[in-house]
């Protein structure tokens, strides 16, 4: 039986073994869990390649310093419970400021608010301001982090099916969305956004298509693709055949191709319902007329809602549709009977 070779490398202290899902020995990095092989003679040359390049790392490699914490019980908060050491860590503030700004949909310069650095410096003395550039470089960093681990999840998955869409903002701008769904080791349905882009027009099936192979290619998917879910419009007809054609070249897609493109039964159901709808079409313009006259003046609100508080009706508002989504038209219209008393006869 042959003994384990000892680990004498420094570079092992950024590092940690483990066993893949197929049986091979890897070397992941503890900071941002990028897995790499092991060579057999010991060689730990791309393990030091990898930890001077380590976005995570770089992160995490400010010192800190030591201060005392006491942590509060829940239960009687004014009471102490414990005493520990504290270590500030700037680089961790920086990590979470980062997050923040990102979920929360924050400006960058959010950590440069005068109220905000006081809230930070109430709460340990040790904060230092961190400033508006900082913050995007921090939040950029969060991103390539988090997108190189995804590219590493994904090199393990062996089918992905993906789903897009497009839409235009107030500023009449075109966004494309695409979202991976697959399921990962431990057969957990896991469903990611690869790509958020603005498409200039126009938006030619052809040019769906380019952006879609692209997107592929740059996350290493373009030979794992299983499906695709669009909605009904023709572009996107000419889109799939396209992504059809070039990847049936390639033998990758299942049964032929035959299940490969997915249509959007959200999409369908809302055509099926809209068009049931049309045989109140007139109903339905006239209580979207009225909310909006209603809405449209402070005054019309105020004096709406004092008739409807004389004859005892709902104290809710009303509500306006969105023309593109059925269910908001159901809830305008349910909305509206609860005020037939109010409205005139229509």
């Amino acid at each position: 039986m042959t003994k384990k070779r000892k680990r004498t490398s420094k570079v092992w202290d950024d590092f940690k073994e483990i066993i893949d899902v197929k049986g091979n020995v890897k070397a992941e990095c503890i900071h941002c869990k990028t897995r790499l092989s092991v060579n057999k003679t010991g060689c730990t040359t791309h393990l030091a390649r990898h930890s001077a390049k380590c976005t995570a790392k770089q992160i995490h490699s400010t010192k800190g310093q030591q201060n005392i914490s006491i942590t509060m019980s829940m239960a009687q908060k004014e009471a102490v419970s414990s005493v520990t050491n504290f270590k500030y860590d700037h680089s961790k503030i920086r990590e979470v400021l980062s997050h923040m700004i990102i979920v929360h949909e924050l400006p960058f310069r959010f950590p440069e608010y005068e109220l905000f650095n006081l809230l930070m410096k109430s709460a340990t003395p040790l904060y230092n301001k961190i400033s508006r550039a900082t913050a995007k470089k921090d939040c950029w960093a969060s991103y390539e982090l988090e997108k190189k681990r995804l590219m590493n999840e994904l090199k393990g998955v062996s089918r992905v099916s993906v789903t897009t869409d497009l839409w235009t903002s107030d500023q009449n701008i075109s966004y494309m969305v695409v979202t991976g769904h697959y399921v990962d080791s431990n057969w957990n349905l896991q469903k990611r956004t690869l790509n958020f882009c603005d498409i200039p027009p126009p938006h030619t099936g052809v040019v769906i298509s380019d952006v879609l192979q692209r997107c592929f290619r740059e996350w290493g998917i373009e030979e794992k693709v299983w499906t695709i879910t669009v909605d009904n419009a023709s572009n996107n007809d000419v889109a799939v055949r396209i992504l059809k054609e070039n990847l049936l070249f390639r033998h990758t897609l299942p049964l032929g191709g035959q299940i490969f493109h997915v249509r959007c039964c959200a999409h369908i159901l809302n055509l099926l319902v809209k068009d049931g709808l049309s045989s109140i079409q007139d109903v339905i313009s006239k209580v979207r007329e009225s909310v909006k006259y209603v809405a449209a003046s402070e005054a019309r609100v105020i004096m709406f809602g004092e008739i409807a508080k004389q004859l005892e009706l709902s104290s809710k508002k009303l509500v306006l549709d969105c023309v593109t989504r059925w269910n908001a038209t159901y809830f305008m219209l349910s909305c509206a009977l609860e005020f037939k008393a109010v409205f005139p006869r229509y």
